[in-house]
């Protein structure tokens, strides 16, 4: 099962452009970088857009604690997603794809704890 949820291309202007891919949803997305004078972490600092600009999410910048790389740490929410919210990071490819990508979209399953009956 592949975690790829988009191929995305940054822009000289800072925005990414791609595909999102999910089981529900295929549509072009748009990353759009957004003011945040204050470096505050509860604002975002990009808007993700789909089609013609409806808002599905919105992405901070983050810094692995691990590797020292920077990602986009990004919250995903429209009904025709589902009911609850995707989680996901876009890193940054080693080396630019033949197709021009320049970013990954990821999903990764977080992990649900059983509640004890």
């Amino acid at each position: 099962m592949s975690n790829k949820l988009a191929n995305l291309t940054q822009n000289s202007n800072g925005t990414f452009t791609g595909t999102l891919h999910t089981m529900n949803v295929t549509t072009k997305i748009t990353v759009t970088p957004i003011s945040n004078p204050s470096g505050d972490d509860k604002h975002p600092d990009y808007r993700i857009s789909a089609g013609s600009g409806f808002e599905i999410g919105a992405a901070w910048k983050r810094t692995s604690e691990t590797t020292g790389n920077e990602y986009l740490s990004v919250k995903l929410e429209a009904p025709e997603i589902g009911a609850s919210a995707i989680y996901t990071n876009i890193i940054t490819l080693d080396e630019i794809g033949e197709d021009g990508t320049t970013h990954l979209m990821l999903w990764s399953a977080r992990e649900v704890s059983s509640m004890a009956a």
